[in-house]
């Protein structure tokens, strides 16, 4: 190749050179200007899911700001505050480009009562404190433990009921914890399996020290479950017999501890 092609060569490749170096600037001196365009700032921010909470209440917790450029937006951070309230379950925070921000909640769902001292704590499914709560307006039933064994399944609103209300962690928790004591884990598993139609009727569900477990109707009807085995099969001939049976207000219990044959008590002289 003769020195004159060589220069030219030379001298052609060090133009691409300099002329892609020159567009690579263009086009990132042109992205700068985009991303920091209004175009991309935050306009609007919503929040779906939200039942126990207002959209200005979940947004002024997350610290999320319209005018906000939405590249700048940590939703991480933002997500961590929100999951600080024991309402809340799950929360995925989203971009929307240009300019929205998406904010998705899961709530904890009240599952029932359980006595703290001064008052009751609802707790979900899983028995995490979520609120304090009141019998008179929740439609929640009371979930207590006995110590001891309660020999004839009565209502464990004496010592059952005050061994759970004066123990260490009955009073030390605080919402957003996780309940644990003896009995709760069944008695959170016979109410989510047990039809609404009995749920929403009930005033108790104790469990005792063998693990026997006995619902308390709001008509003052006793249940017995035995033990947490077949409870949908139990809650399901439990519905039936209350809807079949007449003169609720004079049966003293009722056991379905063996499904195949149920007993109803009616109360002495009846």
């Amino acid at each position: 190749m003769s020195e004159v092609s060589k220069k030219q060569k030379n001298k052609k490749f060090k133009f691409n050179v300099g002329e892609s170096l020159f567009f690579i600037f263009l086009v990132i001196l042109a992205a700068y200007i985009f991303w920091r365009s209004s175009l991309f700032e935050v306009k609007e921010i919503l929040v779906q899911g939200n039942r126990s909470f207002t959209t200005a209440e979940i947004v002024a917790l997350s610290r999320l700001n319209e005018g906000t450029n939405i590249f700048k937006v940590n939703l991480s951070r933002a997500s961590d505050k929100i999951k600080a309230l024991p309402l809340v379950k799950e929360v995925h925070l989203t971009r929307r480009f240009p300019s929205q921000i998406i904010i998705e909640i899961k709530e904890r769902c009240p599952t029932a009562l359980v006595p703290v001292k001064n008052g009751f704590a609802e707790v979900d499914k899983e028995g995490v404190y979520l609120k304090p709560g009141k019998i008179s307006t929740s439609g929640l039933p009371v979930i207590t433990a006995a110590k001891e064994t309660i020999t004839d399944g009565r209502s464990s609103n004496g010592a059952g009921f005050q061994s759970l209300v004066n123990s260490k962690a009955a009073q030390a928790i605080k919402p957003g914890q996780v309940f644990d004591f003896p009995g709760l884990k069944i008695a959170l598993k016979v109410i989510t399996a047990l039809p609404n139609e009995i749920t929403t009727n009930l005033s108790e569900v104790h469990v005792d020290k063998q693990e026997q477990i006995f619902l308390y109707h709001l008509s003052g009807v006793e249940c017995r479950l035995g033990r947490a085995i077949n409870i949908t099969q139990k809650g399901i001939i439990l519905n039936q017999l209350f809807s079949q049976l007449k003169n609720i207000h004079q049966i003293e219990y009722i056991d379905i501890s063996l499904t195949d044959s149920p007993v109803v008590k009616y109360k002495d002289g009846i």
